[in-house]
């Protein structure tokens, strides 16, 4: 099938899944020369408003495929999969069966903490990853974990996974199988090839499998924005949300207001932060709310196609934009970020506080 965007043409063959395609997939152009189009899932909470139900579910599908086994040590890739990765350790450790489940995510953030290692993603508009040494109580459990979990939402060319897991797998002395995890897959059999290389048995699980061809359009030609944030945000930022680990299920209680459970309701995570405020949406719709989850971002993507809405905003006392996407109009927001100073900085708050949206 053909799919045309501002930026071109996909052209895609769907090996598995093809039934489901228009359920989990949208697309879009990105507001990058590096490159034009962008798969678009309706199910991460980050794009596209989502029931947190939804997002549960696709959770508990995934970890499912995955199969209960031995301690895991679970990886997602910032910024898009921080959630994504959160919940599939997230459900995979309530399986029968399933030994202890640690989960972290790369990030673009920078902690006062030691780096384990780093990685670069060479198509994104910010190329940097950093995995900081996890926190001292999770050593041991990651050092012992037998298998090991990537998650990213879309995969194109493997590169980035593939130099994670090489660089995790001569870390980590006790792995005997790799598991790459993600909504939609477009390896090939030569890009599958390339994980035949590592030390372990490597098995894919994905919703959606194919490969694609993409023709630019010669007259589409996007720039980034000047002031766009790509590089290591030097802000203070909170470790203990993901970035040096976290033990799943977590089990910390968190508290909903009372009055969410009347009027309609979007969470708003922010950046990185998705896996605490999915938490809190998910626990306010068992209430009863009516409520969807989503988050900004950093990503400049251009308004057409699965892109509908875009709100662009900077934080205070610095000079780059982040962005939400497809905010609905009629919802009160609830949101919620990694500090309780950062709302009081945050551009988007602002925003709301404008009278865009209740909050």
């Amino acid at each position: 099938m053909e799919v045309n965007i501002s930026a071109g043409t996909l052209t895609l063959q769907i090996y598995k899944g093809e039934d489901r395609l228009h359920e989990l997939l949208g697309f879009a152009s990105r507001e990058n020369q590096k490159r034009g189009y962008l798969f678009v899932s309706k199910v991460l909470g980050k794009h596209i408003p989502v029931k947190p139900s939804t997002m549960r579910c696709l959770y508990q599908e995934l970890s499912k495929l995955c199969g209960s086994g031995q301690d895991t040590f679970v990886v997602g890739m910032a910024e898009t999969a921080t959630g994504l990765g959160a919940g599939v350790a997230d459900s995979l450790s309530l399986l029968k069966n399933q030994g202890s489940v640690i989960y972290q995510h790369t990030t673009r953030h920078e902690l006062d903490s030691d780096i384990w290692l780093t990685i670069d993603e060479s198509h994104s508009h910010a190329v940097d990853h950093i995995l900081y040494q996890p926190l001292d109580e999770l050593h041991d459990n990651i050092l012992s974990a037998k298998r090991l979990i990537l998650v990213d939402d879309e995969i194109s060319t493997g590169r980035t996974l593939f130099l994670l897991a090489e660089k995790l797998l001569a870390e980590l002395k006790n792995v005997e199988e790799l598991i790459i995890v993600s909504i939609v897959s477009w390896l090939d059999a030569d890009k599958k090839q390339l994980f035949e290389t590592l030390p372990v048995c490597t098995r894919f699980v994905n919703l959606i499998e194919g490969e694609f061809t993409y023709t630019p359009d010669d007259a589409f030609s996007p720039t980034l924005p000047d002031n766009i944030d790509k590089g290591i945000c030097k802000d203070p930022s909170r470790d203990d949300l993901g970035r040096r680990g976290i033990k799943l299920p977590y089990q910390d209680a968190l508290v909903t207001p009372e009055q969410h459970k009347s009027g309609k309701w979007t969470v708003v995570g922010t950046g990185e932060h998705l896996f605490l405020p999915f938490l809190i949406a998910e626990q306010m719709e068992a209430s009863g709310a009516d409520v969807l989850f989503q988050s900004t971002t950093r990503s400049p993507i251009l308004p057409g196609d699965a892109i509908q809405h875009k709100v662009t905003f900077s934080d205070t006392g610095k000079d780059v934009v982040n962005f939400i996407y497809n905010l609905p109009a009629d919802r009160k927001v609830h949101l919620i970020c990694e500090d309780e100073g950062a709302y009081d900085s945050n551009g988007f708050a602002r925003y709301l506080k404008q009278g865009k949206n209740n909050v």
